[in-house]
């Protein structure tokens, strides 16, 4: 019998809400109070337009630095990082 490795990544409708829910902390810590958010868009992979007024904040997700042994198994590690607010 031959065993196959075992994935531990999350199935894609829970890595996205993983990354929505990142982005929509970034946004917030940057709009602060009074702006409100209108609208998050994924505009291409792993990139993400966030809307607030005639304000576009974008925010990428990039992958966290590697804590683990080679050959580790588990969901992606990433960070949001928002860029500079255009208005």
């Amino acid at each position: 019998m031959t065993t196959l490795p075992a994935w531990a990544a999350l199935p894609p409708q829970y890595q996205r809400q993983a990354e929505f829910s990142a982005v929509l902390e970034a946004a917030t810590e940057v709009l602060g109070i009074g702006k409100l958010i209108e609208g998050i868009e994924l505009t291409e992979p792993d990139v993400y337009s966030v809307r607030s007024g005639t304000c576009v904040l974008t925010v990428r997700i990039v992958d966290a630095p590697q804590k683990h042994e080679a050959g580790w198994v588990g969901p992606r590690e990433f960070e949001a990082k928002p860029e500079p607010l255009a208005c």
